[in-house]
Parts: structure tokens; sequence; C-alpha cells
């Protein structure tokens, strides 16, 4: 069961959720493919949600394969057409799923212990809390830029 920690944690994920759902919903349609912060629009927030697989993925899972292209999904190229609002939220549903299970393993005590596929994946010590921080930091700097 969860503890006070990690459904704060977790209220403040699911309040980052609905800042992304909401700028997609309003973000005009003339600017989402234009690029600010250097990628367009739509990029930023397929990027965001292709990194929360990064932030939960167990040390032995395959990596999930990102629906609208890895180069595209690691900012690695700019892509020449926008991908639709209607499906980067159908995506997005998909991986608040995931980041919603990943929770619900969690309680107060296995907040500091290793989360070994990040650690691996960042190259550094890392922990369960470590990653829910990093999925709104995350998530949030894309939605600004």
């Amino acid at each position: 069961m969860a503890g006070i920690i990690t459904q704060s944690l977790e209220g403040n994920i699911k309040y980052t959720f609905s800042l992304l759902d909401k700028f997609v919903e309003v973000c005009p349609e003339d600017l989402w493919a234009q690029k600010f912060g250097g990628w367009p629009v739509w990029q930023q927030v397929y990027h965001a949600l292709t990194a929360l697989d990064f932030f939960i993925r167990p040390l032995d899972a395959p990596e999930e394969t990102p629906p609208f292209g890895e180069k595209e999904a690691g900012l690695d190229t700019s892509a020449a057409n926008a991908v639709g609002k209607a499906q980067l939220k159908a995506y997005a549903q998909k991986m608040y799923q995931q980041v919603n299970a990943y929770i619900a393993d969690l309680d107060d005590a296995a907040l500091a212990q290793s989360h070994t596929g990040l650690a691996a994946r960042l190259d550094m010590p890392a922990t369960h809390a470590n990653a829910l921080c990093l999925i709104a930091a995350h998530t949030l700097y894309h939605l600004g830029s």
C-alpha cells in the first residue's frame, strides 16, 4: 500500500500529466508544428512521453519502441511532418497507464531503493524517488521549452 510520500509524488505526476493534456488541447494548430526551444512543439511533447519508458523501465525489460520514430523521440532529428494531437493523446494515455502501474508497485520504503534500470541507463545511482521526480521535471521542462 502506498504511503503518504508515494501518494504525494503520485499526485504531482498526475498533475503534470493533466498539464500536458491541457497543453496539447489548447495549443493552436498553427503552432503545433512550429519550433520552440529548438524543436517543433509536437516533438517536444512526443519526446517527453517517450522518456517515460526510460524513467520507469526495469533493468532487463525491452525498450518500448517509439511509435512515431526513434530519432524524432530522441530529438536526434527534426521531423518533416507533425504527428497529430489525437495520435499523441492516445499514446499519452498508454504511457500514463504504464507510469500508473509503476507507481502502484511502490510504497514509501521502495522510494529509497535503487532503481537499477534507471541507474544503468543514467550510468549513476538512481532510486525510485529519482524516477518519479524526473518524470515530473522532464515533462514540465519540455512543456516550457
